[in-house]
């Protein structure tokens, strides 16, 4: 008996060592006289230029142009069948739904090739490019969390000014509707592509936090305490400087706190629902449970929300339709463009915008902790399958 508890104990040991592989190659620990300053992130690339999202933004919108004329007719129902959720759509989410649908075909017409080559509009990204890299490399680019220092990220939170910089000069510099539009865009696109990358890897972290002991992954407990608190504390908006002084204040157990309390959250929500599930699985970590939805085999976010009108947990990755969600957000995306191009009154403008974000912007950020877990379990086709959903072209 006792060889054979050895031989098991064996065994995990190995299981636990092969599972944080993907951590330890990707996670490094800073240390200045054995004490813990840093946390870095080695798959985060440390090279920023505007030609990255450009080049990306732009074959999308290619991509997008050429699939409409194959489509013809069918594009439209091919659009709404990413938010029918296998029911007629009614009422308030059809005319949402609509408005992202003329978004879309609003793109058509507009002449994106003549956009991207125009002189002015270079100028604008390349004088962008100079602000933005100033203040994003105030930052190590591959840093996520700095936890020797209660008040690092806050601090350091200045890249609002550069985007309210950027915009004032596009719409001095560019005298056309679709080259001032493109250019805001993108602008407000890139600065918070940066800025989101982190959080991501930051989700992978939080993941291994949660569900490995300090011990495994070369932390003590007061380490791990500091991690949890320096990622919560990169959070906090700029102009909350009350929530900067409560971080200082309880630096111990600031993050701990945060994060046990979303758990808590993501249970209750996930109870409040099961009703609609048709039975009710795993939960992987502290922001998602496998669940049946309707026939299909699903990861659902216990964060997020599914849009600002349908509180269920949102679906973050589908075991059964695994292209979908990727599809759905790329449309999003652009729809948001395409949204600027349509005669509508502002305030409508803003609600549709507002719809249209509250669908993945912060559910992708969520799915960090997801990659990590598919990841650990070596679940590889998964991992590349939810990674590519995020849709961020520095994060690769």
């Amino acid at each position: 008996m006792r060889k054979l508890v050895v031989l098991g104990a064996v065994i995990l040991s190995f299981a636990t060592q092969a599972g944080l592989e993907s951590f330890n190659n990707r996670f490094e620990f800073v240390r200045e006289d054995g004490k813990l300053i840093a946390v870095r992130d080695r798959s985060l690339s440390s090279k920023f230029s505007i030609k990255t999202y450009i080049s990306y933004i732009k074959n999308e919108l290619l991509k997008e142009q050429a699939l409409m004329n194959s489509f013809q007719g069918d594009y439209e129902n091919e659009i709404k069948n990413l938010f029918s959720d296998g029911e007629s759509l009614r009422g308030e989410n059809n005319e949402r739904v609509n408005h992202i649908v003329n978004s879309m075909k609003a793109l058509g017409p507009v002449d994106f090739e003549a956009i991207f080559s125009n002189e002015n509009f270079v100028e604008v990204m390349e004088s962008f490019e100079g602000k933005l890299r100033e203040a994003i490399f105030y930052i190590d680019p591959q840093l996520v969390a700095k936890p020797d220092n209660a008040s690092f990220f806050y601090k350091r939170n200045v890249t609002h000014k550069v985007v309210s910089w950027a915009l004032n000069f596009a719409a001095k510099k560019l005298s056309t509707v679709p080259l001032l539009n493109t250019a805001s865009y993108a602008i407000v696109q890139i600065e918070k592509m940066m800025t989101t990358r982190r959080m991501y890897q930051q989700n992978m972290l939080l993941h291994y936090l949660e569900v490995n002991e300090a011990s495994e992954l070369g932390l003590t407990k007061e380490e791990a305490d500091s991690i949890f608190s320096s990622i919560y504390e990169s959070r906090i908006e700029w102009y909350a400087f009350w929530e900067s002084t409560d971080a200082k204040l309880d630096w111990t157990h600031f993050g701990s706190n945060r994060f046990y309390q979303n758990w808590r959250l993501g249970t209750n929500k996930i109870r409040s629902f099961k009703g609609i599930y048709d039975s009710m699985d795993e939960r992987v970590n502290f922001a998602f449970n496998e669940v049946t939805y309707k026939g299909e085999r699903v990861l659902v976010n216990l964060v997020n929300n599914q849009n600002m009108i349908d509180s269920k947990p949102a679906i973050a990755y589908s075991f059964d339709n695994p292209k979908k969600i990727k599809r759905t957000r790329a449309v999003l995306t652009l729809a948001r463009l395409g949204l600027s191009f349509v005669s509508l009154p502002a305030m409508i403008k803003d609600i549709v915008q507002d719809y249209m974000k509250s669908y993945y912007e912060q559910q992708q950020i969520t799915e960090g902790a997801l990659m990590a877990y598919f990841e650990q379990n070596d679940m590889t086709d998964e991992a590349k399958n939810v990674r590519s959903q995020f849709i961020n072209p520095y994060s690769f």
